[in-house]
């Protein structure tokens, strides 16, 4: 051990994440874990001796790139003995033989229920060159965040459970990922009162679908509600801002409604995917819900929550949608008015049952109504952003503005990128911005003293 110690001691790695926030917290962890064990890390892949992928399956887009980044790397491999290359999270389940047939170069194939083997994993590929495939799942485990290594000192992602237990046809993550596990509340809350004592004044709670959190626990007499933990990590002292993220619109329950509405620390913001706006494709996604339930729980947060910003995610050439399916999307747009829409068209994953299906939607169809659906959710994007001008938003500061000279940038409470002149302001400083205009999706203004 010792030996293998001293070969990778001076090792630089190099990480690149692909997906979601999820995907951004557990890189951190395993940038922790590599630091703890002797590696040091580098934005530079050139300069790199170990290169680590940490990947998702969600969007076929991301699979192409990580394909496309293993093809370029064999030359680099054989460049320099001890190199390692190495392929973690999603992809490393789902496409495990098909990633060593595709990249016979690689080092490790490591799934997301092993990253606490990844520092031993490397020295043991850098010293033997034997490739291993650690993709089974584990016993699940929750790393904590290190308030010395934050990317933003300010702020803190905290996974408060795993996976999910819904299987919409579409989705790979039951199958890459596991089923739905819960974090217990006292260690989020114990986690959440340190990182406040070392500044951090904002925290995102991450899962799949929080609103489901707890379900596992509660069922043995033991744990809190979703809208329980919420209200509690809003209460403690130093977080003046709590967001999460992502509800699932079936099980959307009366009393987070009511938490976000009446504790001060929680963000009047929230991401609420609906996906489709046909009854007909949404019983095909066997997202168990209608669009009238959808529009029910939409309204009930408008009519509880002042100035709610809204977002979604919506799937365009779902197998079997038609015209008048894709209609039905474009006429839930107009009648939500979304802050902002994340939209994909629809690509089949690789063992999900949409993938069987034979009514697929040609690229050219699929291409058109996508163009359709960002046209109008831009529009409307804009329209909301107009709103704001003239109004005075509460901004938690970033850091300095990278296009705008003697500029910082920060975020409302509704979660919109304010950008502002300024000289002094550091991460984490609370300022008043009338905001006098705006351009995309940024709102610019000055400061009200």
């Amino acid at each position: 051990m010792d030996t293998l110690i001293e070969k990778t001691k001076e090792k630089k790695v190099f990480l690149e994440t692909f997906g979601c926030q999820s995907n951004v917290l557990e890189s951190d962890h395993v940038t922790g874990l590599l630091l703890k064990n002797h590696f040091s890390m580098t934005p530079n892949a050139e300069e790199a001796d170990v290169i680590l992928f940490n990947t998702c399956s969600i969007r076929e887009h991301a699979e192409h790139k990580v394909f496309s980044r293993l093809g370029q790397l064999g030359d680099w491999k054989r460049e320099k003995e001890g190199r390692v290359i190495g392929v973690m999270g999603c992809m490393a389940t789902s496409y495990k033989d098909q990633l060593l047939e595709r990249a016979p170069f690689l080092d490790m194939v490591v799934g997301p229920d092993q990253y606490l083997k990844v520092p031993q994993v490397i020295r043991e590929a850098a010293g033997t060159g034997v490739s291993q495939v650690l993709a089974d799942f584990d016993p699940v485990y929750f790393p904590e965040n290190d308030p010395n290594r934050l990317a933003q000192p300010h702020k803190a992602f905290i996974e408060i459970m795993k996976e999910c237990d819904k299987f919409c046809t579409f989705c790979v993550v039951p199958f890459t990922r596991g089923r739905e596990i819960s974090r217990p509340a006292e260690s989020i809350l114990g986690e959440v009162t340190s990182i406040a004592q070392a500044g951090v004044k904002e925290v995102m709670l991450l899962g799949q679908n929080v609103n489901s959190y707890g379900l596992g626990l509660r069922s043995k007499g033991q744990g809190a509600s979703f809208a329980e933990l919420l209200r509690q990590v809003g209460q403690i002292k130093g977080i003046e801002r709590v967001r999460f993220m992502t509800s699932h619109p079936l099980d959307m329950p009366d009393d987070l409604i009511e938490v976000m509405a009446t504790v001060p620390a929680v963000c009047n913001s929230i991401h609420l995917p609906v996906q489709c706006g046909s009854d007909k494709v949404l019983k095909r996604m066997n997202r168990k819900y209608s669009v009238a339930h959808y529009l029910e729980q939409v309204r009930k947060l408008r009519a509880s929550i002042k100035d709610l910003f809204i977002t979604t995610d919506l799937i365009v050439g779902f197998p079997g949608e038609e015209e008048k399916d894709f209609q039905g999307t474009l006429d839930l747009l107009d009648e939500v008015r979304y802050d902002a829409v994340y939209s994909f068209k629809y690509s089949p994953r690789l063992g999900t049952p949409a993938a069987r299906m034979l009514d697929h939607v040609s690229e050219e169809v699929q291409d058109e109504r996508l163009a359709r659906l960002n046209e109008k959710a831009w529009k409307q994007a804009s329209e909301a952003c107009e709103s704001r001008v003239g109004k005075v938003e509460e901004v938690l500061v970033d850091g300095p503005a990278d296009k705008t000279p003697d500029a910082y940038y920060g975020k409302s409470c509704q979660n919109r990128t304010v950008v502002f002149p300024g000289k002094g302001y550091k991460a984490g400083d609370v300022v008043r911005v009338k905001i006098e205009s705006h351009k995309v999706a940024n709102l610019y203004g000055t400061i009200e003293k």
